[in-house]
C-alpha cells in the first residue's frame, strides 16, 4: 500500500493487501498489520480525511497458530512448588512464598498484586480492593495506574490462608500507603524483574553434580573471554538461559554442553571431562517439573480450582478481572458484585501450604 491516498483506500484494496501478508509472512503478522492499518485509518475519518474505516468491513483472519491452553498447578505440584520456595534462600529473599499465595488466593495479575497498599485490605471483612497495576512506561519508570479495564477493578474476597499471611506482613509495622509486596527499599516493584526472578524460582539450585558443572562451564566461558552476552549469541540461546546454567539452575544435556564447549574453544582434555560431568549431572530432579509454572499459572490455578467448585464462567471472569467469560459474553454484566463463594471455594488448598 505504498504511496497510496486515503481516498484511494478501498474494502478490496485493504483485504488484498492483509490476505497477501497472511500468505507471505503469517496469520499473526497480518493480524497486527490489520490493527495497525485500521488504527490510522480510523484515525483518519476522526480528521475528515475518509468517511470510513474499510478494514471493518473485511473477514477477520482466522487460522493462525493457537497458544497452549495455560496449565494450572495439580495438589502435588502446588505442594512441591511451596516446598521449593521454602527451602531455596533466593526465593526466600524475593518474597515468592507470600506472592505466590496472594496470587493464587484471589487469582490476580502479577502487576495487580504489586499495585496492592495496605489501605486496600479489609481484614475484619477478609476483603482486597483491586484497582491499581504497576507498569513500567517509557521514560518515567514504573509508574502505578489504573487497572487497564473496568473489569479489572473489583472487590475480592480472601480465603482464611491468605488472609492469614497479609495480617502476619501487616504486624511488621507498615503504612497504609506502602506497598504489600515492596522491594527492598520499600518502594513498588517491577513487574518484569519479578517474573525473571520467578523464573529463577522455578529453577532451583540442583544436585551438586549440576553445580559442578555449572562452575565449570561457568570457568570455560571466561577462559574463553566471552560475556554472557557473547557466549548465548554463539551458542544460540537466551542469555538467561546462560546465567541459568552457569548457577545449577537448569538441566543440561550433553549434546547442549558439546555445543557450548565448541563455541568456547575448549581443549579436549577438559572436554572429555566435562562431558562425562554432563552424562551424571543430566539426571532428572524434582524440580525439573516445575520448569513450566509462570505468574499466569496461578491465575489459571484459581480459575480450575472455582470451575472445579462449580462456579459459573460469570463468577469466575468477575473474580479474575476478566471482561468477559467468552467472546460473545456481555462485557459489563456483574462488574461489582462480590462473590464470596468463591473465597469459599479457595479454602480446600490451605494444606498445599504446609
Amino acid at each position: 500500500m505504498k504511496e497510496i491516498r486515503f481516498g484511494e483506500f478501498s474494502v478490496p484494496l485493504v483485504d488484498k493487501v492483509i490476505k497477501q501478508i497472511k500468505k507471505k509472512v503469517g496469520v499473526p503478522t497480518a493480524q497486527t498489520s490489520r490493527s495497525v492499518i485500521s488504527g490510522v485509518c480510523g484515525l483518519a475519518v476522526r480528521h475528515g480525511a475518509m468517511e470510513r474505516n474499510p478494514v471493518g468491513e473485511i473477514e477477520h483472519l482466522e487460522g493462525g497458530k493457537s497458544k497452549r491452553n495455560p496449565r494450572a498447578l495439580e495438589a502435588d505440584e502446588r505442594r512441591l512448588w511451596f516446598e521449593m520456595l521454602s527451602s531455596d534462600p533466593k526465593a526466600v529473599e524475593a518474597d515468592h512464598f507470600d506472592l505466590t499465595v496472594f496470587m493464587l488466593g484471589i487469582g490476580v495479575r502479577i502487576g495487580e498484586t504489586l499495585g496492592v497498599v495496605w489501605e486496600q485490605v479489609t481484614f475484619f471483612a477478609s476483603e482486597v480492593a483491586i484497582t491499581h497495576q504497576i507498569v513500567r512506561a517509557r521514560g518515567e519508570g514504573l509508574i502505578r495506574t489504573k487497572t487497564k479495564s473496568r473489569a479489572g477493578e473489583r472487590v475480592l474476597m480472601v480465603p482464611s490462608w491468605c488472609v492469614a499471611m497479609l495480617r502476619a506482613r501487616f504486624v511488621q509495622g507498615v503504612r497504609l500507603t506502602d506497598p504489600v509486596f515492596p522491594d527492598r527499599l520499600g518502594g513498588f516493584r517491577d513487574p518484569s524483574n519479578t517474573r525473571r526472578s520467578f523464573r529463577d524460582a522455578r529453577s532451583p539450585v540442583g544436585s551438586e553434580l549440576r553445580r559442578n558443572l555449572a562452575r565449570a562451564l561457568k570457568e570455560c566461558r571466561h577462559k574463553s573471554g566471552l560475556t554472557q552476552r557473547g557466549a548465548a549469541a554463539s551458542i544460540g540461546c537466551a542469555q538467561n538461559r546462560v546465567s541459568l546454567m552457569e548457577n545449577g539452575r537448569v538441566r543440561v544435556e550433553v549434546d547442549e554442553v558439546e555445543r557450548i564447549l565448541d563455541a568456547y574453544s575448549t581443549p579436549s582434555g577438559p572436554r572429555s571431562e566435562l562431558i562425562d560431568l554432563a552424562a551424571e549431572a543430566s539426571a532428572p530432579v524434582a524440580a525439573d517439573a516445575m520448569a513450566w509454572i509462570t505468574s499466569h499459572a496461578f491465575r489459571k490455578t484459581t480459575a480450575t480450582i472455582l470451575d472445579d467448585a462449580g462456579q459459573s464462567a460469570r463468577q469466575i471472569a468477575d473474580q479474575l478481572g476478566h471482561a468477559r467469560p467468552s467472546l460473545t459474553q456481555d462485557v459489563y454484566m456483574g462488574r461489582t458484585a462480590k462473590n464470596p463463594a468463591a473465597a469459599d471455594a479457595l479454602e480446600m488448598i490451605a494444606d498445599d501450604l504446609s
